[in-house]
């Protein structure tokens, strides 16, 4: 059982998380009294052993998608399930019955058993309510509380152990005939030809699942991200040069792999007038 906070915030610390809302409505003691009034109430009511609305969650779906911040905003009294929303916003909270209750903007939303949640460590967990003002434009006044953080992973995953937390999904489409030059098209990311597919598998570590219908496939891969040195700090690169097109233009890259972060670095070299 974690030990509740008191007095967690004064008028100057409270300030820094409600810049706008200061400058606006001119944060008071009334909004640090009930702000401190929720910390207590919240944290005196969490656990270890027993998940609880407004607790946070990682939430992997069965399709590999991660959400490291997911949100436990309700109960369901008919079977006891708790609803979990994945990408919350801020949450309006409220006292009720000695607990809080919530009410969460977001998605998608899920069921699910709370005896399947597995314990992982303590975390901020940010919430909101109006502050002195009311309900009006700007009006609310935000916090951080001690929370549970929680793990669930839907069961039988389609894609084994590969989730969106460090690697990259893409689903692409297959055309009979190409398309504007390109025989597969997904999501901001396209080939002209077999022969491009399986250079950006090689550079990317990428594995290929079956999609949801005939013509699409479902590629598993390491992120991306570009290295601009000056010519002298890319000559030491230890890591052959080889032509890539980057941005439709051939390049002169070293490409250098972080194997334990699922990362693929493009060592490119910076122009004179970056």
């Amino acid at each position: 059982m974690l030990q509740a906070t008191k007095n967690k915030y004064g008028i100057e610390t409270l300030k820094r998380l409600n810049v706008s809302y200061d400058h606006q409505h001119s944060l008071t003691q009334e909004d640090v009294d009930m702000v401190n009034s929720y910390v207590e109430l919240i944290e005196r009511t969490r656990s270890e052993i027993k998940p609880q609305i407004g607790d946070r969650l990682v939430y992997v779906t069965e399709h590999g998608d991660y959400y490291g911040n997911a949100l436990i905003d309700d109960k369901y009294v008919k079977d006891g399930c708790l609803s979990v929303c994945e990408q919350p916003y801020v949450p309006f909270v409220w006292e009720e019955n000695g607990n809080i209750r919530l009410s969460v903007s977001g998605g998608s939303f899920h069921s699910v058993n709370p005896k399947d949640l597995k314990f992982q460590k303590w975390t901020e967990g940010a919430f909101k309510d109006w502050g002195h003002c009311g309900a009006c434009a700007n009006g609310t006044v935000a916090f951080t509380a001690r929370v549970p953080l929680w793990f669930y992973a839907e069961p039988n995953p389609k894609y084994g152990d590969f989730t969106t937390e460090t690697y990259r999904k893409l689903y692409l489409n297959k055309r009979n005939e190409p398309e504007e030059g390109y025989r597969y098209h997904g999501d901001g990311i396209a080939f002209r030809d077999e022969t491009e597919l399986q250079q950006f598998l090689q550079d990317y570590e990428g594995t290929v699942f079956k999609g949801n219908w005939k013509d699409q496939i479902v590629v598993w891969c390491f992120r991306r991200e570009y290295v601009f040195l000056p010519l002298s700090e890319w000559e030491k690169i230890d890591a052959p040069a080889v032509e890539r097109r980057l941005n439709f233009h051939p390049e002169q890259v070293k490409i250098v792999k972080d194997m334990e972060k699922h990362i693929t670095y493009f060592h490119r070299i910076k122009s004179q007038d970056f």
